[in-house]
């Protein structure tokens, strides 16, 4: 078998390629760096879409970076949510109360939770008082927007096909890093999402803030 060497103009494209491919990545990074500094330092979302964007791009480089540098990851999980939020807020703001969804994640019950799991609805509440979700699931009944505990992220999809039509609006509830993908992946399916972080993760027995929950349930234009 005859190998013939690669002539040195190619080389020399194929290094600049390499170069410039390297310069761009830098580029975007520091991009999407100093919009994750300073919305973070400045509590202000500054060109939301933008940031969002640039952020969201260069996710995985950005959670290896502060991993690196011996930062919490998860703080990129956290700036993607605030500015999804205030993307997402005009459009969210403009859908009907009952046209509103509310996502529980299920290590929010109790322990001793008695409430049964349904194929299409989630972990259907019955109010038994045990955790924080059954304040929610009344206070939901008398707004009328609809409560569903998610027993995971394939089950989220599956709950709002079942709504498919009638889900105009959601609100998330769950840790950063799961926030940022549901958001994600809701956006992507075209509908506008508010993301409230859990106040203590893991995956039994989590606590929420009951009140912002239901703030952001209720907010409207």
């Amino acid at each position: 078998m005859i190998i013939y060497p690669i002539p040195y103009p190619v080389l020399e494209l194929l290094g600049r390629i390499i170069v410039l491919s390297l310069i761009v990545f830098v580029i975007l990074i520091l991009v999407a760096l100093f919009f994750l500094v300073v919305i973070f330092f400045t509590k202000r979302v500054i060109l939301p879409k933008l940031a969002l964007f640039m952020i969201t791009m260069m996710h995985e480089p950005l959670r290896r970076l502060l991993s690196f540098f011996r930062v919490d990851p998860t703080l990129v999980d956290r700036v993607s949510v605030e500015i999804g939020n205030a993307v997402n807020y005009p459009e969210f703001v403009r859908t009907k109360l009952e046209e509103r969804v509310l996502l529980m994640p299920q290590c929010v019950r109790s322990i001793d939770c008695p409430a049964k799991l349904s194929s299409l609805e989630g972990i259907k509440c019955i109010e038994c008082g045990r955790c924080e979700i059954a304040k929610l699931s009344a206070i939901c009944k008398e707004l009328g927007i609809r409560l569903y505990i998610s027993p995971g992220g394939t089950f989220t999809k599956r709950i709002l096909l079942y709504n498919r039509g009638r889900v105009k609006a959601v609100v998330g509830v769950a840790c950063y890093p799961n926030l940022y993908e549901g958001m994600l992946n809701i956006k992507l399916a075209g509908i506008p999402a508010q993301g409230v972080p859990l106040k203590t993760t893991g995956c039994v027995n989590t606590t929420v803030d009951t009140q912002e929950i239901v703030a952001k349930c209720k907010m409207v234009a």
